[in-house]
Formats: C-alpha cells, structure tokens, sequence
C-alpha cells in the first residue's frame, strides 16, 4: 500500500533486508516499509509518548516490536520532520497471549527537527532542539538510513571521525575539535571496557588533522608511549626532568616536609624553608634588579646546595639549642629526597642551570616538531608525590596559557583523574584540587582544555565533572557509577544513558556539545601498533610454562633496589 510518505525502517529482530544493515540501539536489525509505527499520545516537555500499532496475529518476526528501545523515529509537523529517541516501551496491560487488541506505547525523547527538502520524503539541515512540537495524533515514523546520516554524521570542516553510529554501521559518528575542547571532556568506563582505546582513538584522530597541536597526556601507568608512534614525544623516567625551582612553595614543602596542617614543629620547618628559598633565588641572581621582585613562588633557579649552605650557617648561629632542630630536621630531609634515585627528576644534573625554556619546549611541544603530543610517562614516580607532580604539571599549564595570551592553546589529559580530584575532600593534595578546578571552571577562556579520564566516575569530584560539557560513557557496572552519572546530566539524558551496562566492549554513550545529537557509538578499532599498553595480565597463558627462574628474581631485585 503506497501512502505518499517517506519510506522508513522497521526493526524485525536479527534479519537484514535490502542490504542497509541498520541496527536499533538494542541491535535489531531493520528494514524499509511505508507504513507508520503509530501515534502520538501525548506531548510532555521535551518528550512524547506514541501509541504504537500492535503486531499482527500472524506476525512472522515471533512477536518483535516494529519499535524498540533507542530506535530513532520522526514526525511530520507543519514544515518540518521532529526526530526523536525512543527511550522506553510499555505494555500497561499485558495478556497471557499477544492479540491484536494489546496496548504498546513508546516513550520518545525529542532530539531536533530538520526542514523538509524539495523531496517531502527528504528531510535537509537538521538542527539541535525544537521549535515545532508534534501535534497529538501525529503519525510516527522510524528514521531512514539517510535520515540517521542526517541526525547523527552532521560534521563540519574541522569535524573528526571516531567510530560509527550503533543503528547504522556505515554512518561515521564525528566529533567538533573546537567544541569538544572548547569546553572540556570526559572519558568514562569501568576497567577493561576499551577506555584507553577509547582515548587514543580521540586524540589520534585530533593530531592527524591538526599536525600543530598542543596535548600534554600524564599517563601514570605507562600506557601511551606506543601508542602514538611518531606524533608523540614520549618523556619516560630516564629523560623526565622537572626540577625543584619550578615548584612553588606549597608543592616544594609538600614534598619535602609533607603535610604541615596541624603540626607546629613542621610550620617552623616549613617556614624556615620559605625564608631559604627567597635567599638562594637571590644568590643565584646576584645582585640585579630582577632579584628585587622575586618571591617564594617565583620560578627562577636557585641551587639546592646554596640553600642547604645558608641552613648550615644559621644553624650555626643558633648552636645547640632547641631552636635548632627544625633545621636539622629540615636538612636531614632535604638530604634524604636529594639522595633517593626515584627523585632524580626534581634533584638529578650537576649543575643549576635556567633551562625553564627548553623544559616547557618538550613538556608542551613548542616548537611542535611534528610531534604535537607529549606523553609524560609518571609510573616510576613515586607515588607520595605524583599529587604534587601532577600539581606543578597542571599549574605550569595554566600559567603558559595565561602569560602567552591564549596564542598556545594545551590540551591537558589526565588518566586516573580520580587520583588527583577526589571527591572526598580529605583525599589527595589541596594544591592539585585547586588548579585542576580551576583549569576546569577558567581554562576555556585561556586555551586550556582538559581532558579527564576515570574508571571510578563517582570517586570523582563533581564540580569538576560538570564542567565537562561532552562524555563519552563506555560501560559502567557499578550502580553507584552509573547514578553519578546519571545525576549530573541534563534530565533528557536519563534515558539514554539506562544502556550503560549493557554497552559492548568499545561503545559508549556520547553526550554534549561535540556531537549533534547524544548517540551510541563504537569507536573505530586501532591497529595493534597503535592500541595503547593496558591489557589485563595473561595469567593462564603465563601460568602454562616454568619461566619464572632464579635468574628473573635477580633481575627484579636489582631492578627495585636501584629505583627505591
């Protein structure tokens, strides 16, 4: 029967007719027909519930829904086609058997409408939001594989591929550079699910057409270095240098005396320490007018040994009395980090030298050398100070992107990010908090984009998370992750997001600014040469042959003697 309506898709369980290969969010396949699916029922906000045809009797498809669970449908209206998510079915009164009288309705969340082409059956430019609502009564239809083109591989010049639209396996999902950066990003997903994956599909796409970007990756187990082959300057343990005179006073004396909160002893050493500081920065300047203007926090060299040297001598002022322990407790733990190899990045070169130009030329690629990302490889620092660590890195970042005046735009990607902005306001280092919310809250409006990245949404801090206006939600098994999630978005996304636990590995929901509409993508697989280093231990296959000798237990001895 021809009606004059745009043709649509219909799911009809697994079978795949006329070569379209279009999946509903559930993985029902569909194929073309002319027929509507229903009506609409009832307009509510931003959602619509469709009075769906029931089956026939005699249905050959063994009772499957012509609409399921993530279908993408469409309504006429006046000029426009209203497309929309169908987010739940219901059968409010369900019979023992299936007959012709069973009522089925369809919850739908409304995505954009798009103008109606020359071709009625056509729709063009599909726009986010609408303005047009269905009238009730309207027909509904399942969207065409050129209508899901239209809805979700919208891309603009500076648009990137990452994978494919789950309903249509032949529609690339893109993401907007400047949008998804713009405003910060999230990555999501219990361990195991194609995370990190997830990540190098995203930032490769992003240099390989943007060759002079800026992206600084603190990777804190090893997991990026090979995964981005020649666009990647990778700083390992061995090159690592970011030297004690770049810290400010909060993450020097965090390093050295720890937390001070509490203890008067430490406060003495901790102020001892500020006043040496100033002094050595002014000894290394000499007497110029540049030492005039210095302060604790100014990042200038100053040798360790001038320090310690101006410790000895007001020591010695004070003899042996009890004013002078601070100090000598002080110096003893100078000593003790100077003489660790596992801090030879903050303590290690002969010399003291101002080499603050070429440390910031490799940290953020400037000049880019057609290696625009930086994979900073923080596994062999130890961890009572990777907080601190990360807390320099964080805050050189936003201090390059405020003294260049926007002209260097960063990307800062951190892994583990519930590592550094705990939601428990007792966890972790004040400092890191405070600079990473910061980036998180001003870092657009200075070039700064932060990317975060977790397998433990809810262990992170909220406010942070907000400000990440696109997420990418691979699989989440935690009820408490899932609700996070869910807590902070917008009240449409609930429904989408209810796929959460059943994503495969490599899909996720994506949600935000840096897409057209939400979707379920699976992202575009990498070539093993390009898959980041996060496997899962291989214990049966390790456990099949006696390689564990003797001569390995040397090896891992020398090993962690020489790096603790």
């Amino acid at each position: 029967m021809s009606t004059g309506l745009p043709r649509v898709a219909v799911a009809i369980g697994v079978v795949m007719v006329s070569g379209e290969g279009l999946l509903s969010m559930d993985g029902n396949a569909v194929f073309v027909i002319e027929e509507s699916v229903g009506r609409v029922a009832s307009v509510t906000g931003s959602q619509i519930i469709v009075h769906v045809k029931p089956d026939p009797v005699d249905s050959q498809t063994s009772g499957a829904s012509a609409v399921v669970k993530g279908t993408l449908v469409k309504i006429p209206h006046q000029s426009t086609w209203v497309f929309g998510l169908v987010t739940a079915i219901s059968i409010p009164l369900p019979s023992h058997e299936q007959t012709p009288d069973e009522q089925r309705f369809a919850e739908v969340l409304l995505l954009g409408e798009a103008d109606v082409g020359t071709d009625p059956a056509t729709p063009i430019r599909f726009e986010r939001g609408v303005s047009f609502f269905p009238s009730v009564g309207a027909q509904v239809y399942i969207a065409t594989a050129d209508d899901l083109a239209l809805v979700y591989a919208k891309r603009s010049s500076s648009s990137v591929r990452i994978g494919t639209i789950h309903q249509g396996r032949s529609i690339p999902a893109y993401v907007s550079p400047d949008r998804l950066l713009g405003k910060h990003f999230a990555v999501l997903g219990t361990t195991g699910t194609g995370k990190s994956c997830a990540v190098a599909v995203i930032l490769r796409r992003i240099v390989e057409a943007h060759r002079n970007a800026h992206i600084l990756v603190l990777d804190p187990h090893n997991e990026y270095a090979s995964a981005f082959g020649d666009y990647a300057e990778v700083i390992d343990a061995t090159s690592f240098e970011l030297p004690y005179w770049l810290f400010n006073f909060e993450e020097l004396s965090g390093s050295i005396l720890g937390d001070v909160t509490g203890s008067e002893e430490l406060q003495r050493e901790a102020t001892a320490l500020a006043a040496l500081v100033c002094r050595a920065k002014e000894a290394f300047l000499g007497n110029t007018k540049k030492a005039s203007h210095i302060t604790v926090n100014t990042p200038v060299p100053y040798k360790m040994s001038e320090l310690l040297s101006l410790l000895d001598a007001e020591m010695g002022k004070l003899g042996h009395g009890r004013n002078v322990l601070p100090l000598q407790n002080l110096k003893t733990k100078i000593n003790t980090l100077r003489n660790d190899s596992r801090y030879a990045f903050m303590f290690g070169g002969i010399a003291t030298s101002d080499n603050m130009n070429k440390i910031l030329s490799r940290i953020f690629r400037i000049p880019v050398q057609n290696k625009p990302i930086a994979i900073l490889d923080l596994s062999a620092v130890p961890s009572e100070v990777l907080n601190i660590v990360v807390s320099v890195l964080a805050r050189i970042t936003f201090d390059l992107a405020v003294f260049s005046e926007r002209s260097v735009p960063v990307l800062l990607v951190c892994e583990e990010a519930h590592r550094y902005l705990p939601a428990d306001d007792r966890q972790g280092f004040e400092p890191t908090k405070r600079i990473l919310s910061r980036i998180a809250r001003e870092g657009r409006k200075y070039g700064v984009a932060l990317g975060i990245i977790s397998q433990r949404p809810s262990d992170l801090a909220m406010s942070a998370l907000c400000q990440c206006n696109s997420i990418f939600a691979l699989r989440l098994s935690s009820t408490a992750d899932q609700e996070f999630v869910r807590a902070m978005l917008p009240d449409w996304g609930g429904g989408l997001f209810d796929f959460l636990p059943a994503l495969r590995n490599g899909e996720a929901i994506v949600i935000g600014e840096a897409v057209p509409v939400p979707a379920r993508v699976r992202f575009d697989t990498l070539p093993p040469e390009h898959m980041p280093c996060s496997k899962t231990a291989p214990f049966s296959e390790a456990w099949q042959t006696n390689g564990a000798g003797k001569d390995l237990l040397e090896g891992v001895i020398a090993r962690w003697r020489t790096e603790h």
